[in-house]
């Protein structure tokens, strides 16, 4: 999410080739060997991995003494080829295989169970990126990182954002700290994060903007809320920079620019084109073209091996907190972005939703459906609603969508419209469908190969 932040700032605000030319000679490199193969590089066609670690390197100690680096945010971005675009966040807490490395002093480690996060702070950055391909069987493209220091100079440089907390009933969580000190943590008051503010709509600096998205204790579900506290304090920061002067005032943008440029690591064969494709998603952020996803996970029963009821396991001789994730719910997801998960039990049609097909369909005269142009063709989404329409469907012109890059057609459908969206895919020859519980109803996405209702 830092990386992913990092990046907003540096692409929505600049354009052309001298711009490009200057944030790629302040930028940090790293050789990773990515991309090598070229089997999924591209135009729109790519998968980036953007990391926030929680490396204290330059920080003075100012948010302690914990030596090295873990992920503490990974964020996996598809730009699919029909213009879609997903992202997936990793929670830093799953129990996963790290595959086997040798480390920098020739010792060489075998494959073992270990937190996701560990990955990095073992074998480092490529080891990070063999762990994502392990996982989910899809290449990685692109590299690009930040750490808590760099977070920080990016959120004070913008003037901070406003987010929402949300009133909780949730109890106090009370624990012990590493230093065996007894805590009391709340969604507003968080004593090991350091971040205090709330209920209703607060302003946050990079202090407590980074308290903020590294919250865990005293949230209901944990690592998953925080990863939503991310995903927010995401729209947020993009709307504001959109919203605001910095696009079109050169002094504010170029020290914006200054600042988040130099708060990057970028592995060597990322280009300055790859940035710009990157640019041309996040644009789709504030309109909803970017669909955010967090793979599930729960705490581990004694049935899977918990040595206490918190869900606690075994590890490295101590006891320590860990989430379980379900391959098949992984596959769910990586599935329809050409992805594999080992042990998987579902069979899921890449670029389909197996839960589709075959099954019950609606009456036309029961599916309201949002029609979005996300071709280049001029009223198409016009000209498809008026269609639809003539065929009993309830359909409104949504307008375009967010890209005008997309090939085939897409019914996107939220939760209960099963039905509903097998029917209007039937009613669009060619169309692929894709749950989507960010989606309220069903959308049509309309590509440039469409022909007819």
């Amino acid at each position: 999410m830092l990386a992913f932040l990092s990046c907003c700032v540096l692409l929505v605000t600049v354009g052309g080739w001298a711009a490009y030319s200057f944030i790629n000679g302040k930028v940090n490199r790293i050789d990773l060997g990515l991309g090598s193969d070229g089997s999924s590089s591209g135009v729109g066609v790519a998968n980036y991995l953007l990391v926030g670690t929680d490396s204290r390197a330059g920080t003075g100690g100012e948010y302690g003494d914990v030596a090295g680096q873990r992920s503490d945010t990974t964020i996996l971005a598809h730009l699919g080829k029909d213009g879609a675009t997903t992202m997936i966040s990793f929670p830093r807490d799953m129990y996963v295989t790290i595959p086997e490395y040798t480390d920098t002093a020739g010792k060489h480690h075998a494959a073992a169970k270990d937190k996701f996060n560990a990955a990095i702070s073992s074998g480092g950055p490529s080891l990070l990126v063999k762990t994502i391909e392990s996982l989910t069987n899809m290449q990685v493209d692109h590299y690009i990182s930040m750490d808590l220091q760099g977070f920080k100079q990016i959120t004070d440089a913008i003037g901070g954002v406003e987010v929402c907390i949300k009133p909780s009933n949730a109890p106090p969580q009370h624990f012990q700290d590493d230093n065996g000190r007894y805590r009391v943590s709340t969604n507003t008051n968080d004593p090991m994060s350091g971040f205090h503010g709330g209920p209703g709509t607060i302003q946050v600096n990079g202090d407590q903007a980074l308290a903020f998205v590294r919250q865990r204790h005293g949230l209901p579900a944990g690592d998953t809320d925080r990863i939503s506290r991310q995903q927010q304090f995401i729209g947020a920061m993009f709307h504001k920079i959109m919203n605001g002067d910095t696009p079109t005032n050169p002094i504010k943008a170029e020290r914006l620019v200054s600042t988040a440029a130099g708060t990057l690591t970028l592995d060597e064969h990322t280009s300055i084109a790859d940035l710009r494709s990157l640019a041309t998603r996040i644009k789709g952020l504030t309109s909803g073209g970017i669909r955010m996803q967090t793979v599930p996970t729960h705490a581990p029963t004694r049935a899977e091996g918990a040595i206490d009821d918190k869900g606690d396991i075994r590890l490295h001789g101590n006891g320590a907190s860990v989430q379980f994730y379900r391959p098949d719910d992984l596959m769910g997801i990586v599935s329809p972005l050409g992805g594999h998960v080992e042990g998987a039990t579902a069979s899921g049609d890449a670029g389909a939703d197996p839960s589709l097909a075959p099954g019950v369909t609606a009456a036309p005269a029961q599916v309201r459906v949002a029609v979005y142009n996300g071709s280049s063709r001029s009223g198409l989404a016009s000209k498809v609603t008026t269609a639809l329409t003539g065929k009993g469907f309830h359909a409104r012109n949504a307008g375009n969508a967010s890209v005008l890059t997309h090939e085939t057609s897409r019914v996107a459908y939220g939760p209960g419209q099963d039905a509903e969206a097998r029917t209007v895919a039937a009613a669009v020859p060619g169309s692929s469908v894709l749950a989507d519980s960010s989606v309220t109803g069903v959308q049509l996405i309309l590509g440039s190969d469409f022909t007819e209702v």
